[in-house]
């Protein structure tokens, strides 16, 4: 396992060659499968060079696994834990490419070596029917899978407030289904709020607000 740790460390790591500023940023995507959390995993990436994009199914691919592969899930977590512990103690930003659709795996997202780090939670809410036909296109889960990955999720969907009780600095809910552009306009936004701290774009779907839960 070491070697799979220290393989895909090397890999997410490799475009980072200086430490952020303290403190770093947690960025935990929420949401079924088929929601666009990869695809904005890559583009909020491509903003910043000091970004580390830890990805579950990334990690799955390395070690020849699959999605519904109870056996070696336990594994993948592993070191899905370690890679984003690692990060976070080197002083790196983090985004967590995941479901985190319950609570329970929210939490283990949020535990790392300290708690000196920003912690902002994206969910991705969108509409069965946009889901179902990125499923029937890209056929890498099962669509009864998905399906019941997101039936899961609107019953256990977390409001603004329970994210902040649950430990969360910043709360965003992407609701949109305008493709890429829209996913990349929207971590554009979040980078430049990590650059500029917070700030209210009120023509938009974004609100930032100093003194409570952050969320759009």
């Amino acid at each position: 396992m070491q070697e799979i740790i220290a393989e895909q460390e090397s890999s997410a790591l490799s475009s980072t060659v200086k430490p952020v500023r303290e403190p770093p940023t947690l960025i935990v995507l929420c949401g079924p499968s088929h929601v666009g959390k990869t695809t904005f995993a890559r583009r909020f990436g491509e903003l910043g060079e000091n970004f580390t994009i830890i990805s579950s199914d990334e990690i799955r691919k390395r070690l020849s696994v699959s999605f519904d592969d109870p056996v070696h899930e336990a594994r993948v977590w592993d070191i899905y834990e370690s890679m984003k512990c690692r990060a976070l103690k080197a002083g790196r930003n983090v985004v967590l490419d995941a479901c985190h659709i319950t609570e329970k795996a929210r939490w283990h997202a949020l535990q790392g070596p300290n708690n000196n780090y920003k912690k902002i939670c994206v969910v991705f809410d969108l509409s069965w029917q946009t889901i179902r036909k990125r499923c029937l296109s890209e056929k890498r889960v099962s669509l009864k899978e998905v399906e019941r990955m997101w039936q899961a999720f609107q019953h256990s969907k977390p409001s603004p407030e329970e994210l902040k009780l649950q430990g969360f600095d910043v709360v965003c809910f992407m609701t949109v289904e305008e493709g890429c552009r829209s996913t990349f306009r929207q971590g554009c936004f979040i980078f430049h709020y990590l650059r500029a701290g917070p700030l209210a774009w009120f023509g938009g779907q974004w609100y930032i607000n100093n003194n409570e839960a952050d969320w759009c």
